[in-house]
């Protein structure tokens, strides 16, 4: 038997049932775990902070924030966690949004939290009715994430390594995930609320179109010609036979091997080629000007945390005549021709200059680029 044969019925076997043959999927839940312990919560968050040091490298405050007087954040696993005292007992109560497919591993991490947190406590399970989702698309950072919600008090900002960004409400089991920039620099969101509708509110209040002038996103030009080649490769790698067992998934080759040979084609040199060392940026004004400048720095030896560094050093300019705001949700767009850019941190600042002359600094951002995306710091 073939060896791609072979593998796609091994993939198939380690399908759930209902993915093999068609049986009903079990609905997804929010997941609570409740555990009681005579250890006090200070002694329970020391604990806490050994278990993350030693997991993530990471300390408590970055992996399980306080949102609230007795409420904590795990980023980490995504989870709701509530800290109750009285008659002598800490209760805590774990909350997690969890697929079907995911609820066996999820009471795992759960169980785990409850070992370390205090000493093998017992959990109890309950399934609470799911979180519903809905989903966009914005050209912004989490700083216009958190302005988008400024009017949403129960919100906060949460530091994360998960996710581009995120707001998550301290009263009731909603928040807004912003995932790494895709297209053109748009961030996609994901917003979850306990019903439907109010998942879609949530996701309108996120997209809805703002005025204020930004640096809204960047991008290379490069990159995102390489990104279009990789996901053909990766559409090209999987062969899904229409007369196949559902689920049945036949692998027709390497996609790294796939994207080289794309790569090598010399239509797509030629498209490679022509984008190198572009660099496009999507902006906002709120006034008119007879000019605008947008410049590009390079800043040398920057550091994580605290975000300094020893010198901020000018790579470029571009330049727009008679500039006007484009209007509620649209954007100008800048492009600059720079020599190939290294991984490393880069400021793009946009000054306007006003018929009379003066110059008024519009907006300044610091990114960082990892040789594909930039990531706002």
């Amino acid at each position: 038997m073939r060896p791609t044969r072979l593998l796609a019925w091994a993939t198939v076997a380690c399908l759930p049932l209902c993915a093999q043959f068609g049986t009903p999927a079990a609905p997804d839940v929010v997941l609570a775990g409740e555990f009681h312990t005579a250890i006090p919560a200070a002694q329970v968050l020391a604990n806490l902070d050994s278990y993350y040091q030693e997991q993530v490298g990471r300390k408590l405050e970055a992996v399980l924030p306080e949102i609230a007087p007795g409420e904590r954040y795990e980023v980490w696993r995504d989870m709701w966690v509530y800290f109750a005292g009285g008659d002598g007992q800490l209760t805590v109560t774990m909350k997690r949004p969890t697929e079907a497919s995911t609820e066996t591993l999820a009471k795992g991490w759960m169980l785990q939290f409850a070992a370390r947190a205090a000493q093998d406590a017992a959990v109890t399970f309950q399934e609470l009715p799911p979180m519903r989702n809905a989903g966009g698309a914005i050209y912004g950072s989490r700083r216009e994430l958190a302005r988008m919600l400024e009017d949403e008090p129960e919100f906060r900002a949460v530091p994360t390594w998960q996710h581009a960004g995120l707001m998550v409400s301290v009263s009731r089991l909603a928040r807004v995930t912003l995932g790494d920039p895709g297209p053109k620099g748009a961030h996609p969101f994901t917003a979850g609320a306990p019903t439907a509708e109010a998942a879609k509110q949530l996701a309108a209040k996120v997209g809805r179109l703002r005025t204020e002038a930004c640096v809204c996103a960047v991008y290379s030009e490069s990159a995102e010609v390489g990104s279009d080649l990789r996901r053909l490769a990766e559409d090209k790698s999987v062969n899904i036979s229409s007369t196949a067992v559902p689920g049945l998934v036949m692998l027709d080759g390497d996609p790294k091997q796939i994207e080289t040979a794309l790569r090598a084609d010399p239509v797509n040199q030629r498209r490679l080629a022509a984008v190198s060392g572009w660099y496009d940026v999507k902006y906002r004004i709120e006034a008119s000007y007879t000019r605008v400048t947008i410049r590009w720095s390079e800043l040398a030896g920057y550091a994580r945390p605290g975000g300094t560094f020893t010198a901020a050093r000018e790579l470029g300019s571009s330049t727009a005549a008679a500039v006007k705001p484009a209007g509620p949700g649209r954007f100008l767009e800048s492009r600059i021709k720079l020599a190939p850019l290294k991984p490393g941190a880069y400021r793009i600042s946009i000054e306007g200059e006003t018929a009379g002359g003066a110059k008024a600094a519009i907006d300044r951002r610091d990114y960082w680029f990892d040789g594909e995306l930039f990531d706002e710091l």
